[in-house]
């Protein structure tokens, strides 16, 4: 993400929630929100529960369509009715899907760290994505 001035990296580091793109065998794209931290020149997403399903992750759309082709799209924005306050960081690259392992550990540590609703175990046992980021790039209205 070395492409990003330091407005966009701060929208990017500050974001609470994007939007992951991904598509399936025949390009059909699926879009859903997830909440993140990054790394470095990668960006991390969590594979955790969903109470209105059965709870095994396989089984969501968005690992299917990385299991069969790991090309994402990730999009942070900022709007306001104050359209010259507009801005949107787009990051293109390659989900691997991490189990389990030190990786996998101290990303859901980072997350629990972002986002205390993770605290007390919601994320054990739970994989995480790792976008390794090839294209990063942004727009603003300022």
């Amino acid at each position: 993400m070395k492409d990003l001035d330091s407005a966009a990296r701060g929208l990017l580091e500050s974001a609470r929630v994007a939007h992951l793109a991904t598509a399936d065998q025949y390009a059909r794209p699926h879009a859903v929100p997830i909440v993140f931290v990054i790394r470095e020149d990668s960006l991390y997403f969590p594979l955790d529960r969903k109470p209105k399903r059965e709870d095994d992750w396989h089984m969501l759309r968005r690992v299917r369509n990385i299991e069969t082709n790991g090309r994402v799209s990730i999009v942070v924005d900022r709007y306001e009715e104050e359209w010259s306050r507009l801005a949107w960081v787009l990051v293109e690259g390659v989900a691997t899907i991490i189990e389990s392992g030190a990786e996998r550990d101290s990303v859901a540590a980072q997350l629990c760290d972002k986002y205390p609703q993770y605290r007390g175990g919601k994320l054990d046992g739970r994989p995480v994505v790792r976008v390794a980021v090839e294209r990063a790039v942004s727009w603003s209205a300022s």
